[in-house]
């Protein structure tokens, strides 16, 4: 019996080293009194896809889309992954920066629930911010409809995070190590 749970363990945390995952993940929401701009992420690597036109973003100073490549994880964007195939762990992300931690939540949040998980709004009539829909969603459905490209999203600070992820375990996990990079630079 003991052999049997000792080589469990074993496979279980086998597999949890090679998808990258770590047990630390960092909150939905966490307030720090960090404020936090593009350039702060461009300091370590991440890529900007591109920069949205946020006027119609109710209180956001700024948005873009972007990319960074997680050298701690291989197993491929969630994209490719549903194409079988690997981009060595790039990913990608939506950040939208506010003046304040508060107004990130008290303004950001219907917007960021909108974009994200498995119910994503991802046309552009529905939407409650249409700018960028077609970076928010990816093909794959079995009809060959869109589907949603960011899991979930952390609030951290003063931005919001939208992250790349099948489900929201892998998009958690892709934001969580995301902003500990952030962290590891400050």
């Amino acid at each position: 019996m003991k052999k049997i749970l000792t080589a469990s363990l074993w496979a279980l945390s086998l597999v949890s080293c090679s998808q990258g995952f770590s047990s630390d993940l960092i909150g939905q929401i966490t307030d720090v009194p960090n404020i936090y701009s593009i350039e702060d992420f461009e300091k370590f690597g991440v890529k900007i896809g591109e920069k949205y036109d946020n006027k119609e973003l109710p209180y956001s100073l700024s948005v873009f889309w972007i990319f960074w490549k997680d050298v701690g994880a291989d197993e491929g964007s969630a994209r490719f992954q549903s194409l079988g195939g690997s981009v060595g762990g790039m990913r990608e992300f939506e950040i939208r920066f506010y003046s304040s931690h508060d107004e990130a939540v008290t303004f950001g949040s219907k917007y960021a629930d909108n974009g994200t998980g498995s119910d994503a709004v991802l046309t552009k009539q529905e939407s409650l911010w249409a700018e960028g829909i077609k970076n928010r969603r990816t093909s794959g459905g079995p009809d060959g409809s869109p589907l949603p490209k960011y899991g979930g999203y952390i609030i951290y600070g003063n931005f919001i995070l939208l992250c790349e992820g099948i489900g929201i375990e892998q998009s958690n996990q892709n934001c969580s190590n995301l902003i500990r990079k952030l962290i590891k630079k400050e």
